[in-house]
């Protein structure tokens, strides 16, 4: 940070009286700092470096170039001499950053650059020993996360000047460690699993120990919260018969050590209130008050999968789907029946999209009902029988939705509950509950963390967050929070606290060089290829004979700055260790 505000200091050498000198800081967003129209010599310097003393508290936010870049470049474009001015004859860039490859470039390739701007780049720090960094990696299926061993990545950067390394997880409640070696070559990768013995223990902190950098070295860790969900099944099946519908959904959703569901079952006949729940499943004919409460629940929100077995369903139907025409058919398929014209792009559907598991051709429907007369509006149909009559759609009410299957997963009547097919159609018809009522764990810096969804789904009233710091911030059960740094995160309601845990952005581990060609490749105007702050004062005062007035715009990574500088520094010399910082 210091070689970085001296690299600012040198640059403002070049500016005489009048220049116009504007300063912004980004590291995942971009902040202006100061913008002084007319430059007043050492007033002006003055004022630029009691602003670059106030920055001295690290951002952990990622490095977004790509955006400061664009956003640096309308804003020179949007700028307009006065008439009594004299007109611009510099637009200048100037980017103090160490120029990572961790950083984002994405908003800049493709920019049409204004006329006239020219990019000037002084790279900072040169990371000539290496990195390693540790990820999380996510479960590739929603249904996976649910026992899933916690998984890492620990990557070696190509210049890594080792390939051995140690991983470590930090008990909560003691003073100790559990260790594992682990060979990573440079520019490579290796995905570690928890080990076994690790699983039962209390685990807060992960760590690698080996290479030179140890600022992303560090990674938090919080073990996921058991959530509750509620699924009620409205039908005449018994939960032992294996030939009907109630088995097979009661498989399907088995207890885990990530989501506890508790499967109930009532008569469609029953006459008890409805109870509350955030799946329901109907497999048989539903009776007055019972059916409109259900339909008033899904009107407020709740999702409802109507299985169609009869034509003794057909007020339900009528009733749910706002279709007093429909009727209802039982087709008997002669041989049998095939899913065809499947929206695979549908969220509901998505999980088979990949093609590995997009065939459906092994799943054989016996029997299934034919719908007639469906409203042309608010119905989607998601998959069809090969002899044309819708198989599975969704009906949008109001805030909620019925998914209605014409054929059902019990033996008789289809393959569906013996298929590698059900439990993920299941788990993807439960997708959009288990998104509204459960919380992750795992956050970067700068990610918008959802209060409500914390405590399975239950915050109001008074809610605090206590950082790393200790400090404490009073939020509210409809607010976002925003974490700035690192670290263990507590929530805690009146009866209630979570802990959640915050990490660094992993692209900030690639803290090798970004080639400077790969600028020119994306189409930015630059200078030089890379040109010091120094240069360009001994290069300023001498234009200064030969020009009225010339704007200067001068970025500099300032709040992130001082992050990647630090990142910077011990990547090259490991002069320092990690610590989160105290709020202030």
């Amino acid at each position: 940070w210091i070689q970085a505000k001296n690299k600012v200091s040198a640059a403002l050498e070049q500016l005489g009286p009048g220049d116009h000198f504007t300063l912004y800081a980004f590291d995942n967003k971009s902040d202006l700092l100061v913008d002084i129209i007319s430059w007043q010599g050492n007033a002006s310097k003055g004022e630029v470096a009691q602003l670059l003393e106030r920055l001295d508290n690290p951002s952990f936010g990622g490095s977004n170039l790509g955006q400061a870049l664009v956003f640096a470049g309308e804003a020179i474009q949007e700028y307009e001499a006065k008439p009594e001015e004299q007109p611009l004859v510099k637009r200048d860039i100037l980017v103090i950053s160490d120029l990572q490859k961790g950083s984002r470039l994405g908003d800049v390739q493709g920019y049409e650059w204004p006329t006239g701007i020219k990019v000037s780049f002084d790279q900072i720090g040169e990371d000539d020993q290496g990195n390693c960094g540790i990820e999380q990696v996510a479960a590739r299926t929603l249904w996976a996360v649910t026992e899933s061993v916690p998984s890492f990545r620990i990557s070696n950067s190509a210049n890594a000047s080792t390939d051995e390394f140690e991983f470590v997880a930090q008990l909560s409640a003691e003073d100790d460690t559990l260790l594992q070696k682990v060979h990573v070559p440079p520019g490579r990768s290796r995905v570690i699993e928890f080990p076994t013995e690790w699983m039962s223990q209390s685990i807060n902190q992960l760590s690698v120990r080996g290479d030179v950098a140890d600022f992303d070295n560090t990674f938090y860790f919080a073990q996921e919260k058991q959530q509750s969900i509620r699924i009620v099944y409205m039908g005449e099946d018994k939960p032992d018969d294996a030939e009907g519908v109630l088995f097979y959904l009661r498989s399907a959703f088995q207890k885990t050590s990530a989501l506890n569901f508790d499967v109930q079952f009532i008569s469609g006949q029953s006459v008890v209130s409805m109870p509350e729940a955030d799946l329901y499943v109907v497999g048989d004919a539903v009776d007055g008050e019972l059916a409109d409460s259900l339909d008033k629940a899904v009107q407020a929100g709740a999702t409802a999968l109507v299985i169609v077995n009869s034509g003794k369903q057909t007020e339900n139907m009528q009733q749910w789907l706002d279709a007093p025409s429909l009727g209802i058919d039982d087709v008997k398929s002669k041989d049998y029946g095939l899913l065809q014209s499947l929206k695979l792009d549908h969220p509901i559907l998505s999980v088979f999209r990949d093609s590995r598991y997009s065939d459906f051709t092994n799943l054989h429907f016996w029997n299934y009902r034919e719908l007639q007369s469906l409203p042309e509006k608010g119905i989607e149909v998601l998959a069809r029988f090969d002899t044309g009559p819708p198989a599975w759609l969704l009906a949008s009410k109001d805030k909620g939705r019925f998914m209605v299957m014409t054929s059902g997963w019990k033996p008789a009547d289809s393959q569906l509950a013996l298929s590698t097919k059900f439990i993920p159609l299941l788990y993807s018809v439960l997708q959009p509950v288990l998104e509204s009522k459960t919380q992750a764990r795992q956050f970067f810096v700068g990610d918008q963390i959802n209060i409500s969804k914390f405590n399975n789904g239950d915050v109001a009233g008074n809610v605090s967050i206590i950082t790393p710091g200790n400090e404490v911030v009073p939020v509210k059960a409809v607010d976002n929070f925003f974490p700035d740094k690192p670290g263990l995160y507590t929530i805690k309601g009146a009866t209630w606290s979570e802990i959640f845990a915050v990490n660094i952005i992993p692209t900030e581990s690639r803290t090798e060089p970004i080639p400077m060609d790969q600028f020119q490749k994306i189409g930015v105007p630059m200078s030089d290829l890379v040109v010091s702050s120094e240069q360009l004062a001994l290069t300023g005062s001498k234009e200064k004979t030969e020009v009225h007035r010339h704007e200067y715009w001068q970025w500099a990574l300032a709040a992130m700055l001082l992050f990647v500088i630090i990142e910077t520094v011990l990547a090259a010399k490991g002069s320092r260790s990690f610590e989160p910082i105290s709020a202030s």
